[in-house]
């Protein structure tokens, strides 16, 4: 029995220190400096997506009044779906007045739905994801709102406190965590996926690739690429005490009705952002009975009520 104690000492030893190391993340920003540099970012940005595999629903989006507006969002869709997501939500804050910017995540929006890459996608790519489109929201209008859904969420969440120029951050059904499973295990777990090789797993492993749902969204998600959501989550949660928040606001929106991410741990990082003076935080939290799904933004979900759904948000950005 000491044998197999001393045996794995060395392997306790390395979860160990896997668990102390913080993983690292940037915010690269190059801020457009005016209307006409962030019509030519955009354009760089859909010339080098013309080279990729991308279904029609897949590229990034803008949607502008051809001059700088008082509001401007920054849209950024959910891990395996891609910027048709957020279209319908995107024309009614265009239709307000707004301009909108929708920028594709790395790797999302292929025309193959089942396509080896996308597991690959990375917590950075998320940031990197962000960045875009705040660069070029940037000479899009002068109050800039980012909302971020589920593993966009807590990007949207570390970009508040890591870059200046939001205004607004709404993080929707951020996925800090997963239901029902305590912050330490799936830290853990994590950290044990991103050291084995990447592997898929079927949202619904009874439907498959017949997932009902949006017809452009992957129908399963690689194992690195959730692991490395929940880095960034760790990167979010270590720094809550001391990192100021560069956001103005922070806007959560949750529902009780979701069985994909963790609203306790949710709750528990807004209420620390709370309780720093200065900071405006606000949260909401549908019902459960109301039956909002984890996606409450995709109009195609099974379950969307996106009438409801889009009148909070619209509510919550002060729109």
């Amino acid at each position: 029995m000491k044998k197999v104690a001393l045996f794995g000492l060395p392997f306790l030893v390395l979860a160990f220190f896997m668990m102390t190391q913080m993983p690292s993340f940037k915010s690269t920003s190059q801020p457009a400096l005016s209307f006409a540099e962030a019509l030519a970012k955009f354009e760089t940005l859909r010339r080098d997506e013309s080279s990729q595999p991308l279904c029609p629903e897949g590229a990034s989006r803008l949607m502008h009044h051809g001059q700088r507006t008082d509001r401007v969002f920054v849209l950024l869709h959910g891990l395996t779906n891609c910027p048709e997501q957020f279209v319908p939500l995107a024309k009614i804050l265009y239709a307000k007045g707004a301009n909108v910017v929708i920028p594709r995540a790395r790797l999302a929006g292929f025309a193959d739905r089942l396509n080896n890459e996308q597991g690959h996608q990375t917590a950075q790519d998320l940031i990197d994801q962000a960045d875009v489109g705040l660069d070029i929201a940037a000479g899009l209008g002068n109050r800039v709102t980012l909302i971020g859904l589920s593993g966009s969420a807590v990007a949207a969440g570390w970009i508040a406190q890591n870059r200046d120029g939001v205004d607004d951050a709404m993080l929707i059904s951020p996925f800090f965590g997963m239901y029902g499973v305590s912050p330490s295990v799936i830290d853990a777990t994590a950290m044990t996926l991103s050291k084995l090789p990447n592997f898929y797993q079927w949202w619904d492993a009874s439907k498959k690739e017949s997932l009902q749902g949006p017809t452009y969204a992957y129908p399963r998600f690689g194992t690195h690429c959730m692991a490395d959501t929940i880095h960034l989550s760790r990167a979010v949660r270590a720094n809550l005490d001391t990192l100021p928040l560069r956001a103005k606001r922070l806007v959560f929106l949750t529902t009780a009705s979701d069985r994909g991410a963790n609203n306790d741990l949710t709750n528990t990082i807004s209420d620390r952002f709370k309780d720093r003076e200065g900071f405006k935080v606000s949260t909401y939290e549908f019902p459960e009975a109301l039956g909002i799904p984890h996606d409450m933004i995709d109009p195609s979900q099974p379950g969307a009520n996106t009438d409801l759904s889009y009148s909070k948000i619209l509510e919550l950005v002060e729109i």
